[in-house]
């Protein structure tokens, strides 16, 4: 296999300027620029309880307010929401809203905006990813106190309420908003306003909103979005001027980037998880040693060094980075072939298991950490046939159809991070794992008020993700952003999908 360090700096130009699309020069030049990677495609949505990949937070984040926003370390900053405190019990979290904020169409933003958005996430029609990661709410226990105030009761107290119903789904949406307007014509409370959308299409555009409630923002009067998922033309565009900020640049094309003065690089802490992905319930993977088997094969300090050129940092089979008080371990497992090759024999394949793994560039790295995986499980008998397939259909096409593949996920505090593709009620059941016993788990963990306490029980919850699901977790990205010298006042977040461009500015 290729080293992936192989593209020079002037390799990387020369391919990009000869890849580079004509959309960076189209519509919109005059706007704030930002490049994506992420594509849903037919499946773009404005409606923030449609979200199905970061591909919509490039425009949902835009439009939109949540509750509450977050920092690295998920803690909480007011964003809608004022204040907010518990009940003596614990039951009862109640929140006091900004005043005097309008929606896009005019209409004014109150307690029962809160309410409508929190309450349709069970509207079956919807099918939205939210109720998910949101199980320890009582739909029937939000309501409005007043016109300002909200209040959330819960059957239990939920020592993190406010942090967790702070995730991708909860920006806010005015009373009586129906899907099938929202998907298209987005009216949320944000920096900018949508001007041309359309699933599919190669540019966004946004305006500046004149009556935003952030007094001095946005700084810049419109938005342009745009994507390209191959890693040399990210570097031509940012070189050239054609775009403002790029949201992931490829570990690989990072050389061409980091001495050149008209461009900085931004680096965050752990963000995406990246994963390799079977169905617990599809044979060979239904044998928990081979399960097992795949995981050991796995040197993950190499991978972080190969794959990410060190812009990262190991995992453990758990989307809880290592660092965490919630991981069940503090350092990662180490490769054990001789163990893995045992346990392939005692799963009735002692000659080894040829398998198809699936993936693309759907993120930076992805194609290249599946080529690595199949290199390291061949000493223990394992053929991997790596089957690369179209990036900007990935996501549609192969995700979630097929029973071995590799993934990417958001970074996100442990009681979302355990629940959003693991329990049994979870949109996206990317291994199939479906554990009552797991999902109890993980709902005492949310509604354990005591912090030490709570964090033994994520552990809990880690560690049985961990030896007997159906993920592999070998690594953590710092994702590394560009952004042109002349730009200043955006800020990179690890939950990645939490976009602040109303702050950036370009000369």
């Amino acid at each position: 296999m290729r080293p992936v360090g192989w593209l020079t700096a002037t390799a990387v130009t020369a391919l990009a300027v000869a890849l580079a699309p004509a959309a960076h020069a189209a519509a919109g030049d005059e706007c704030l620029k930002v490049l994506g990677y992420e594509w849903s495609g037919e499946k773009q949505s404005m409606d923030p309880a449609d979200m199905e990949s970061g591909d919509d937070a490039y425009h949902i984040f835009a439009v939109y307010n949540r509750l509450l926003d977050v920092d690295d370390d998920f803690n909480t900053i007011p964003e809608l929401a004022e204040s907010w405190g518990a009940s003596d019990d614990g039951k009862t979290w109640t929140f006091e809203l900004r005043q005097g904020v309008k929606f896009h169409d005019g209409s004014d933003f109150d307690a029962n905006d809160v309410v409508y958005t929190f309450k349709r996430f069970w509207d079956p029609e919807l099918a939205s990813g939210a109720p998910a990661v949101l199980g320890f709410l009582d739909p029937e226990g939000i309501k409005a106190i007043d016109s300002h105030t909200v209040a959330f009761t819960t059957k239990e107290p939920v020592a993190e309420l406010p942090v967790l119903i702070t995730n991708k789904f909860t920006n806010i949406v005015a009373e009586g908003a129906k899907h099938e307007d929202l998907r298209l014509h987005g009216n949320g409370t944000g920096p900018f306003i949508q001007d041309q959308f359309e699933p599919n299409a190669p540019v966004r555009l946004f305006k500046a909103n004149p009556n935003y409630w952030q007094s001095g923002l946005p700084k810049e009067k419109c938005l342009r979005v745009t994507v390209a998922q191959e890693p040399v033309t990210a570097v031509s565009a940012i070189k050239a001027g054609e775009v403002d900020l790029v949201l992931n640049v490829d570990p690989s094309v990072i050389p061409a980037l980091k001495d050149d003065p008209k461009v900085k690089l931004l680096e965050t802490g752990a963000s995406n998880s990246m994963t390799v992905s079977m169905w617990v319930d599809t044979p060979p993977f239904d044998n928990p040693k081979v399960r097992e088997a795949l995981k050991l094969v796995v040197d993950r300090q190499a991978m972080v060094d190969t794959v990410l050129l060190g812009f990262g940092e190991v995992g453990a089979d758990s989307p809880v980075p290592l660092s965490s008080p919630a991981s069940h371990v503090k350092e990662a497992p180490k490769p054990d072939i001789a163990r893995a090759k045992q346990l392939l024999a005692e799963a009735g394949h002692p000659n080894g298991l040829k398998l198809d793994l699936y993936t693309a560039e759907g993120v930076p790295g992805m194609v290249r950490m599946a080529q690595v995986f199949a290199e390291m499980a061949k000493p223990a008998g394992f053929e991997i046939n790596v089957i690369v397939t179209p990036a900007d259909s990935y996501w549609d096409d192969t995700w979630l159809k097929q029973p071995f593949l590799t993934s990417a996920w958001s970074m996100r505090p442990p009681g979302e991070g355990l629940a959003v593709a693991y329990t049994q009620n979870a949109k996206w059941k990317e291994t199939h794992w479906e554990r009552p016993d797991y999902d109890a788990l993980l709902l005492k963990a949310n509604t354990t008020v005591d912090t030490e306490e709570r964090n033994k029980l994520y552990k809990q919850a880690s560690e049985t993700l961990a030896k007997e699901g159906g993920v592999i977790v070998p690594m953590f990205v710092h994702q590394v952003l560009a952004i042109r010298a002349t730009c200043s006042g955006y800020e990179p977040r690890a939950q990645n999908f939490n976009l602040n461009f109303e702050t950036m500015s370009c000369d």
